[in-house]
Formats: structure tokens, C-alpha cells, sequence
């Protein structure tokens, strides 16, 4: 009895809903259709709440997310809504979009700032293409020591990825093949090395219309993932310090 009576209801509200659109103009038909749609699915919700028949939106997942596709034109009928999904997109693109290179002759170095993960890609050697983070402690060891030789601009920033992965322990066993700190300190740049600003924007994971507000809270966020007192590294910390120092000079000419 009571679905016989819920029928008559949809059928006598559905028909003056009909009733109604067609005495619309065009336009107010589709910003009626659009608030339509909305209210229908939330009183879906609502029955299959109370019903305790949730479940079945897991069956219907695949096909919702390909129908709000098609429902996401009628946002502009909705400024409120539109203007939280274009915010909320805007800062996940930008959370994950964010990453800082260091680019030696053996290594390109990359930093995301989301996750905090470090890694880098071999631009040269027999492995080209390859990233430290699939080579063994054993294997790194090994291309610290071809680094010490072939390779010096490369040996501070692999020296503090083998410190961010493994510790300290990793010098021991360096040190048995004859790689030890000194090679560091000959080739370690000065402060005072020339960094282009191209650089400076990727080490910082910026692009060129980046404002001076926009350098310095990329500075603030990577310091506090990378400063030596928090187990960072001084070789990467000194990169950033000098590409923050070398953007916002320019900025503030």
C-alpha cells in the first residue's frame, strides 16, 4: 500500500514538473533541469541512507563518475559549487605538482614536495636511465667511488642521498674502497658557485612567474624538509639557500 501511494506521488509530482518546464523559457529550462538533477540525487541519497541500501552506489560507482563528467558544464549554473571544485583542483595540481631538481653531469636529482621522497635519474654510465632508488646499497657505493673519479660535481649531491637513504653507515664501506669525505670537500662548489636563475626556479620548484612571496614560502617549505638540524643535507640546504638568495635579488631590482 505504502509503494502504491509513493507511486501516485512521484507520478502526480512528475506530472506537474512537466507541466511547469514547458511553461519555461530555454534558458530557465536548463537552470531547472540542472537543480532538478541535484535535488533528485540528494533525495537518492537520503532514502538509501535511511533504508540502509548504501551499497548499491558501490555497484553504480563506475557509471556515476562517467555521467558527472557530463554534469560538470551545468556547474556554471552553481557559482558556490563551482567555485569549491575549480579551488580544490587548483590546489591538488599544485601539491603534486611540485618538485626541485639538482642537475649534476652524472645525476638529475628530484625532490617532491608532497611526499618529502628524494631520488635521482643517471644521465651518464652503463645504468643511464636508471634511478638511485633501485641500485643497492652495494651498487651506490660503487657509483660514489666512479663519481670521486669521473664524475667530482656529483659527489656532494650523491653523497647526501646515500646519507638521507642510508644513514652514515654507508662512509664505512666507502671508505674501504678508498671514497672518503676528502673527495667531498675537493669537489664541494663554494657558495660563491654560479647558479643560473633556470636553475635557482628548479631547485626551488618554481617557474619563472614566480613572485618574491612565491620564492621565499618554497624556500620555508623545502628548509623545513631539508635542513641539516631536522636530518637534512648541507650540500642540498646550501643549494636552496643560494637559489633563494639569487631570486629574490632579482626580484627586488
Amino acid at each position: 500500500m505504502f509503494r502504491l501511494v509513493v507511486l501516485v506521488a512521484v507520478i502526480i509530482i512528475g506530472y506537474i514538473t512537466v507541466q511547469y518546464i514547458q511553461a519555461l523559457k530555454p534558458q530557465q529550462r536548463k537552470i531547472f533541469a540542472a537543480k532538478a538533477a541535484a535535488v533528485a540525487l540528494i533525495t537518492i541519497l537520503i532514502l538509501l541512507t535511511v533504508t540502509g541500501k548504501l551499497y548499491i552506489l558501490a555497484a553504480l560507482g563506475t557509471g556515476l563518475l562517467i555521467f558527472a563528467k557530463r554534469l560538470f558544464p551545468l556547474l556554471r549554473y552553481f557559482p558556490f559549487l563551482k567555485g569549491l571544485y575549480q579551488k580544490a583542483k587548483a590546489t591538488q595540481s599544485s601539491d603534486t605538482s611540485k618538485r626541485s631538481t639538482v642537475e649534476t653531469s652524472l645525476l638529475k636529482m628530484t625532490l617532491d614536495h608532497q611526499s618529502g621522497n628524494l631520488d635521482g635519474e643517471l644521465l651518464a654510465t652503463d645504468g643511464k636511465g636508471k634511478y638511485l632508488s633501485e641500485l643497492s646499497l652495494s651498487e651506490l657505493i660503487s657509483l660514489y667511488g666512479l663519481a670521486d673519479k669521473q664524475y667530482p660535481d656529483s659527489i656532494e649531491v650523491l653523497a647526501a642521498y646515500l646519507d638521507r637513504q642510508h644513514g652514515s653507515d654507508w662512509r664505512e664501506a666507502a671508505n674501504a674502497g678508498h671514497y672518503s669525505e676528502e673527495s667531498e670537500q675537493h669537489a664541494r662548489p663554494s657558495d660563491s658557485a654560479e647558479m643560473t636563475a633556470s636553475e635557482a626556479y628548479a631547485v626551488l620548484g618554481l617557474d619563472q612567474t614566480a613572485t618574491e612571496q612565491d620564492v621565499i614560502a618554497a624556500y620555508r617549505k623545502l628548509m623545513q624538509k631539508l635542513h641539516p638540524d631536522r636530518g637534512g643535507s648541507n650540500y642540498l640546504a646550501a643549494k636552496i639557500n643560494q637559489a633563494k638568495d639569487l631570486l629574490v635579488s632579482r626580484k627586488g631590482k
